[in-house]
């Protein structure tokens, strides 16, 4: 019997007798091996993965069939390109695009091997973003991937990312119990506390993913790790972890806490991760540099700029706010005397201190700290002047908490009112 694929997939000897030359295995699965191979068409290099049908489950089966469906439905320059299948006496073809610059796990591990060579911000940040474009068309065309981790990122030399390995795609059905036992090989640290709840996967379970992915790119760690599943449950559900390095900012570390939320209700989508100020910001930044960049086509590009401008200008989700709000800028600082309106009656006016210092707001009897009192900006929902008509007093500003009580204070001058104003607004992200 002649081998299978031998018109498709051949070796170097086969000259024209084949469409593709065998150039080298790169990879190995549980049922079988993905090779690079020469398009002897063009001389391009794509990847060849063959699978072994009669090994596999039909659960296992399924699964290879909706690689080949989701990779085949998907046109984006952040998701690895399908370009054919075949089956042939119990093997699976699927040949696909081949990323030239290996795969972000292992782009951690070299970076992280001795003293660690953490990612820039904004290349952190240009990963993120690909990423967050790849799972917001999966799931704008109502799919999910379910297996998003750094093995699976794929890296170019033009500075794309690709998101690979379909294989779990469309199977939306499965709790941990199925997924922990049979999806995943070695151990879950990607997977949503709903998962190790026995809740069904959905797209906020992909986003939990990606933001321990995250949190990889930007740590060089996994957030979550143990040496057995049952240690590993217990510190997800907890989800505590070790604080990212100083050299990221605050807005992007901030990011990860967003993302990183136990309850999928209060978890943002991937939508309401754009409206984030920073990544929003961000997206305009990856523009300009998608631009600049004369090693990605024009075709390309007008693919990605032409999603982000979709994005920028989309309206907000209603229930953005709950993302946005935490926005906190904690490397703003302000100090300066004030008066502050209180006493019995709330008429009086005494002289205090206020800083603004490291997210929290401290109000002191003097400049020597004395008689501290606290406000961290969470708690801040705005800052505006009162006109003398309705404080009457000049240089007067109201700060307004979330839960619906107001403070007044007076400032200085007319341009230290409008300088206090400016450094809580920003403070807490919305100047």
């Amino acid at each position: 019997m002649a081998e299978p694929f031998s018109t498709i997939l051949g070796t170097d000897g086969s000259g024209g007798r084949c469409k593709y030359l065998n150039k080298g295995i790169v990879g190995l699965g549980s049922y079988g091996e993905a090779y690079v191979a020469e398009s002897v068409e063009d001389g391009s290099l794509c990847v060849a993965k063959v699978m072994d049908l009669s090994k596999m489950s039909q659960r296992d089966k399924r699964y290879a069939q909706s690689e080949i469906k989701c990779l085949a439905n998907c046109n984006h320059p952040n998701i690895i390109r399908y370009i054919e299948d075949h089956e042939e006496n119990d093997r699976l073809l699927i040949v696909m695009e081949f990323a030239d610059s290996g795969n972000l796990d292992e782009q951690i591990k070299l970076r992280g091997s001795g003293d660690a060579r953490y990612f820039q911000e904004h290349e952190a940040l240009f990963l993120f973003l690909q990423l967050c474009l790849a799972l917001d068309y999966i799931h704008s065309h109502k799919m999910l991937h379910r297996d998003i981790k750094s093995a699976n990122v794929l890296l170019t030399s033009t500075g794309l990312v690709k998101l690979g390995d379909f294989g779990f795609s469309h199977q939306y059905e499965d709790t941990v119990s199925g997924v922990v036992a049979s999806t995943f090989c070695g151990t879950p640290y990607y997977l949503a506390p709903e998962l190790w709840n026995n809740k069904r996967y959905n797209k906020k379970a992909d986003v939990w993913s990606l933001g321990v992915l995250l949190y990889e790119i930007m740590g060089m760690k996994k957030p979550f790790s143990a040496s057995n599943l049952k240690g590993l449950m217990s510190k997800v559900l907890a989800g505590t972890y070790a604080p990212l390095p100083d050299s990221f900012s605050s807005e992007f570390k901030r990011v990860v806490d967003g993302i990183l939320v136990a309850d999928p209700n209060d978890r943002p989508s991937v939508r309401e991760i754009f409206q984030i100020p920073y990544i929003n910001k961000g997206l305009k930044l990856f523009v300009q540099a998608l631009k600049k960049n004369e090693r990605i086509s024009d075709s390309v590009k007008e693919v990605l700029v032409t999603q982000v401008s979709e994005i920028l200008s989309s309206e907000v989700s209603p229930d953005a706010h709950r993302f946005l709000v935490s926005q906190i800028n904690y490397d703003v600082t302000h100090r300066g005397h004030v008066n502050k309106l209180g006493g019995g009656n709330g008429k009086s006016w005494k002289p205090r201190f206020l800083q603004i210092v490291r997210g929290q707001l401290i109000l002191t009897d003097d400049e020597e700290g004395n008689n501290p009192k606290g406000l961290n900006l969470e708690q801040v929902q705005g800052a505006c002047p009162v006109p003398h008509s309705t404080a009457k007093r000049d240089f007067v500003f109201a700060l307004n908490t979330v839960g619906g009580k107001g403070m007044w204070f007076q400032a200085v001058s007319h341009g230290d009112m409008e300088m206090w104003v400016h450094a809580i607004q920003r403070g807490i992200g919305v100047a």
